[in-house]
């Protein structure tokens, strides 16, 4: 029976276009490949009612490698296991364990544990470094990772550096990095374990992941010096982050070192470099690094490939990016979804829907089944180009396949037929979003809220925002300025300043965004004083202006023939180096040529022709 409880219990917590790196004279056509053979589905696990010991254990050797196909089989086992007797040695306990780490059942494995220590089955060192791994991917039990810990200590066993290696990577995985370069500093200081290059590179990785690359590279050039050799993952880490970082230079004299101290780079290596120069568009160093592959023999992968197709498809060089994806076909590399989508969106971004749509059939000739954001991808497209009704048969469409659209599809939809005018028709889709169960998420509500406010529904647009503060969705300065705007631009100044005077109320502080659309309201309606002490309260406060704020001010004073005030306004800007925009600039220009006779317009311009 008390299997039984166990078995419930799991189961309910379960350069140019000439510049290009490859030339070939193929038209782009369909492209004629064969999917890889899907590999043959394994034989399903069928549980019979008698297991000899000897093929479970074979059955829990193979299992750990590669994992149960349903956890109600890895608790049918386990099930078997306890009812066995003798029991069967703690390996074969561990090697279930294995197998639910495998799939990825970590509380499943940990109420597994539990139900070990009531059972007294013996844990060794393997079972407590497997839980406390499981531990670690959950941060409402990572201090019971820690009471483990204890546990092994209080038992006799001595925890080794597979085990701190893996406290720290949870620490680090759970954002709590001071703890983990605590413990770090503890267990070299007291000598407890020698710290291998899988624990440097643990905490490099976790300082790269939270934007502390200088902390890292320091770290990583204490390693040898501790007598610690870092290997290809180390440098990777430190490489990618730097790339992350565009220091593309210094990642590249990181390699060179590599080579020199006979470190061997790997594909991942190259393919993290040839991101970075390809995010600053330095295709003859990419080209460079491609030909060292070829010497180096290190096969491009899919995500090499990849790779380049995304970056020609940002700048808009959709035919290099199309002969990249012919010849990973001719070396034998096939695309993937992430391939075509991303062709896919390189056409949209060029206006080519034609070709985009094409792109689409090939996906489906080759094999590869377009996924959601493969449709987001061309309704996107449709959108752009003001063809909504094109964009809602494909939404239609996705319905069809069974593919259930996500919020950014609707959300592109949505702000679609805001562009063209149809606002009658967006009520209509939203209704369908939420039919389907789905929630409004901050960016709905702030196309919806701006949408309204631009189609002169503002009425609407109250009513729309008063609801979510009634229901506590709104918690966001952008919402705020977004109303804000749509009541200024309306002639409801009273009603925006009164908005934007009971924000700190609200627990909100108005950007810089904020303060310029107040300030431009103010000026617009003739009350430049109040807008020019609503800056100087922006100057001694925390939120600075920034050049936007003082083109508005600019244009402002000049409106309300505040002549003298304007020139200190422009020497303000410049003293900032900011630089007056188009609007701004034409401004002064009709006031410099106008044939007007006021002293304050003569001592303007006189001013600027000094």
């Amino acid at each position: 029976m008390l299997s039984c409880r166990f078995l419930a219990h799991s189961s309910a917590a379960a350069s140019s276009c000439s510049l290009s790196l490859f030339q070939f004279d193929s038209h782009f056509l369909l492209f004629s490949t064969n999917p890889n053979p899907n590999p043959k589905p394994k034989a399903p696990f069928v549980p019979s009612s008698w297991i000899p010991h000897l093929q479970l254990q074979q059955l829990l050797y193979d299992k750990s490698k590669a994992g149960f196909d349903k956890l109600e089989d890895a608790l049918v086992v386990f099930d078997k296991m306890l009812r066995m007797k003798p029991l069967l040695p703690v390996l074969k306990f561990n090697q279930l364990l294995a197998a639910l780490v495998r799939m990825k059942e970590y509380s499943v494995a940990v109420s597994m544990f539990r139900e070990f220590r009531v059972l007294c089955i013996p844990a060794d060192m393997f079972t407590f470094n497997t839980i406390i791994k499981c531990c670690c991917h959950f941060n409402s039990t990572l201090d019971y990772a820690f009471s483990l810990l204890s546990g092994m200590i209080k038992r006799g066993l001595v925890p080794n550096v597979v085990t701190y290696n893996t406290l720290i990577k949870g620490l680090l995985s759970q954002d709590r990095p001071v703890e983990a370069e605590h413990l770090f500093k503890k267990l070299i200081k007291f000598n407890e374990i020698q710290p291998n290059v899988v624990t440097y590179t643990t905490i490099i990785d976790g300082l790269c992941k939270t934007s502390n690359t200088s902390m890292a590279v320091d770290l990583f050039r204490s390693m040898e010096k501790r007598g610690c050799k870092p290997d290809t993952i180390t440098y990777n880490t430190i490489i990618d982050s730097l790339c992350k970082d565009r220091h593309v230079d210094h990642a590249l004299g990181l390699m060179s070192e590599m080579n020199h101290k006979g470190i061997s780079p790997d594909v991942i290596t190259y393919n993290r470099l040839i991101q970075g120069l390809c995010h600053l568009d330095r295709w003859k160093d990419t080209a460079r690094l491609l030909s060292e592959m070829g010497f180096m023999k290190i096969s491009p992968d899919l995500h090499t490939y990849n790779i380049l197709v995304d970056a020609y498809c940002k700048i808009g060089m959709t035919n290099d990016a199309k002969h990249v994806v012919e010849t990973m076909i001719q070396k034998g590399v096939f695309p993937d979804v992430v391939t075509y989508n991303t062709l896919m969106d390189g056409f949209c971004l060029t206006g080519r829907m034609d070709r985009a749509l094409e792109v689409l059939y090939t996906m489906r000739s080759n094999g590869i089944v377009p996924d959601c954001y493969s449709f987001t991808i061309l309704i996107n497209g449709y959108c752009k180009r003001q063809k909504v009704d094109k964009a809602i048969d494909l939404l239609k469409q996705m319905s069809a396949e069974g593919l259930k659209p996500e919020v950014e599809t609707y959300n592109t939809i949505i702000h679609g037929l805001f562009q063209i005018g149809r606002h009658g028709e967006v009520w209509n889709i939203l209704h369908e979003f939420l039919r389907n169960g789905d929630k409004l998420n901050i960016v709905t509500c702030r196309i919806l809220l701006d949408g309204l406010c631009k189609n002169q529904h503002i009425d609407e647009a109250i009513s729309f925002f008063g609801l979510m503060e009634c229901n506590g969705q709104i918690h966001d300065i952008q919402l705020y300025s977004i109303l804000i705007d749509g009541l200024c631009k309306n002639r409801k100044l009273d009603m925006a300043r009164n908005i934007f005077n009971n924000l700190a109320s609200r627990g909100l502080q108005p950007d810089v965004v904020t303060h310029n659309i107040l300030i431009r309201g103010l000026c617009q309606e003739g009350l430049y004083e109040e807008a020019k002490e609503l800056l100087s309260k922006m100057e001694v406060s925390s939120c600075l202006p920034n050049d936007a704020t003082y083109n508005t001010i600019i244009r402002g004073s000049l409106v309300n023939k505040k002549y003298e005030d304007a020139l200190v306004w422009i020497q303000n800007m410049r003293a900032h180096r900011f630089s007056a925009d188009a609007s701004t600039t034409s401004m002064v220009i009709d006031l410099l040529s106008a044939e007007e006779r006021d002293p304050s317009v003569l001592a303007f311009r006189k001013w600027f022709s000094q």
